[in-house]
Order: C-alpha cells, then sequence, then structure tokens
C-alpha cells in the first residue's frame, strides 16, 4: 500500500496561495520599480529644465518666457512629490505583500515537514510489518524443520 498524505488537499491549496501571493508581490515590485522610473525621469526633466531656465537667464529672458519657465517647473516639482506619496503608498504594499508570501512560505513548509515525518514514520512501520512477516517466516521454517526431523527420528 502507497503511502498517502493525509494533508495532501489543504498542501494543494496552501502551494495555490503561495504562487498566488508570489504572482501578487512581483506585481508590487514591478508598480513600485514603475513608480521609481518615474520620478528618476521627473528628477531628470526638472534637472534640463533648471539648466536651461538658468542659460537663457544669462543671455537675457523675457517676463512671459521667464513666468512660463517657473510655471513649468513648479508643476513638475508638485508632480515629483506626487510620485514620492505613490512611492511610499506602493512601498508600504509592496512589505505587505512580501510578509504575506513569507506568511504563506511558512504554512507549505510546515505541511513540507508535517509530510516527511508522515513518510518516515510510514516506511518505519512499513518495515516493521515486513520484519515481522520475515520473522513469522523464520519462526514458522525452523518449526516445520524441526517438526520434520523429529518425525524421521
Amino acid at each position: 500500500m502507497p503511502f498517502k498524505f493525509r494533508l495532501k488537499s489543504l498542501m494543494r491549496h496552501r502551494e495555490f496561495m503561495l504562487r498566488e501571493a508570489q504572482g501578487a508581490f512581483g506585481a508590487s515590485v514591478s508598480i513600485k520599480a514603475r513608480i521609481q522610473s518615474g520620478i528618476d525621469r521627473l528628477n531628470e526633466m526638472i534637472r534640463r529644465e533648471s539648466d536651461g531656465l538658468e542659460k537663457e537667464q544669462k543671455n537675457g529672458i523675457g517676463a512671459a518666457r521667464y513666468l512660463h519657465f517657473k510655471e513649468h517647473l513648479s508643476l513638475l516639482k508638485r508632480e515629483l512629490l506626487a510620485s514620492y506619496v505613490e512611492l511610499q503608498k506602493a512601498s508600504i504594499e509592496v512589505e505587505r505583500l512580501k510578509q504575506a508570501m513569507i506568511e504563506c512560505d511558512k504554512s507549505v513548509k510546515t505541511l513540507e515537514s508535517v509530510q516527511t515525518r508522515d513518510r518516515e514514520l510510514y516506511r518505519l512501520i512499513q518495515s516493521r510489518k515486513e520484519q515481522k512477516k520475515l520473522d513469522d517466516v523464520a519462526v514458522f521454517s525452523v518449526y516445520r524443520d524441526r517438526t520434520g526431523r523429529e518425525g524421521e527420528s
């Protein structure tokens, strides 16, 4: 009789939950990376716009053009601040999903250790049964040999 793990369906469910948690974690890491990339892009745009403003100021700049630069820089900085808030939220979500994934992994590992322990116990019981059968066969064989020889004398 082969080994059957009594908690097999629970194990499959927890493995499924782990795969789901890993997928959600991966998606949240991807979102966080996308936000970080946007922040990097905004920082670069702000740097370029500031450099452009400085160059134009050295050569003389009209009031309308100056106000346009300032307004654009202000808009980029507000967008950057909003992105930092978004990044903070994404970081919190990544951490939450990481902890959920770790918990799922622990529950799967716990069941794996129960399965390993049960399998070892099953093997021990099977080997004892087999040894008992062999012992019974040996005792019967010795008994048959003794009773057969005594009958011959």
